[in-house]
């Protein structure tokens, strides 16, 4: 995922104005193909265990169940969903702009992979009961998910640091938006686990008080160090 950082003054009206352009409508087209992609595997293996007469057909039914969720959630999820943008004061201007990094949404998708093939291996190709496929098969439904999940949430986060406040704002069926005035802020700190410093991930923690609505986290982005250190100019 583009990371972006400016010092360009905003305007209000600038954010608002969405609009259907050419950008937009490619990156709806992209992750409507992405949920298409993540959820054909199970949509395909579904009908085929439906007309496999030793196969349960609830199981059957389920697992293509599990593919029309994503499918239909995903392309929903495309059309109305995208990175919300925050609504600058007059004069405001925005210092730094970052989304979290798709990188551990993206490891959790790859881990199930091979979690699915020694499910599908041991369907197709061993007579086993259905217990032992079963069992790969729930490891890998949860890594993958997750992983999923993470891919939606992140591309409805947005974290923002202006000249007056810094702010997450997170759009999915509903807005949540946490923000701390730049004069209010009496704490900044970053954290970084082995993972993530290896990978060059981390997050920031702004504070003004004790308590969730007194903090900002900026979670799992790349290169945090230059947000970091714009807070701390502005708060200095």
């Amino acid at each position: 995922m583009a990371q972006q950082e400016t010092g360009a003054v905003s305007s209000p009206a600038g954010n608002r104005a969405g609009g259907l352009r050419p950008g937009r409508l490619i990156s709806i087209a992209f992750r409507a193909a992405m949920s298409l992609l993540a959820g054909s595997p199970f949509v395909v293996a579904g009908v085929l265990l439906m007309v496999d007469s030793e196969f349960s057909p609830w199981a059957a039914r389920g697992i293509l169940l599990v593919g029309l969720l994503i499918v239909f959630g995903g392309m929903y999820l495309s059309v109305v969903g995208t990175h919300p943008r925050l609504d600058l004061l007059p004069g405001e201007r925005t210092l730094a702009l970052r989304h979290p990094s798709m990188k551990p949404a993206y490891a959790r998708i790859i881990l199930s992979l091979p979690f699915f093939a020694g499910a599908g291996y041991l369907l197709w190709f061993t007579n086993l009961p259905y217990i032992y496929p079963f069992l790969p098969f729930v490891a890998a439904l949860y890594l993958y998910f997750r992983g999923v999940v993470r891919y939606w949430i992140n591309h409805h986060t947005s974290y923002f640091v202006t000249d007056r406040r810094v702010a997450r704002m997170y759009r999915f069926a509903w807005l949540d938006t946490t923000e701390i005035p730049v004069n209010s802020v009496n704490s900044i700190s970053e954290a970084r686990s082995l993972v993530e410093i290896m990978t060059g991930r981390g997050s920031v923690v702004v504070a003004s008080g004790i308590g969730s609505r007194h903090k900002v986290q900026i979670q799992e982005i790349d290169d945090p160090g230059p947000v970091a250190r714009t807070i701390r100019e502005l708060v200095g």
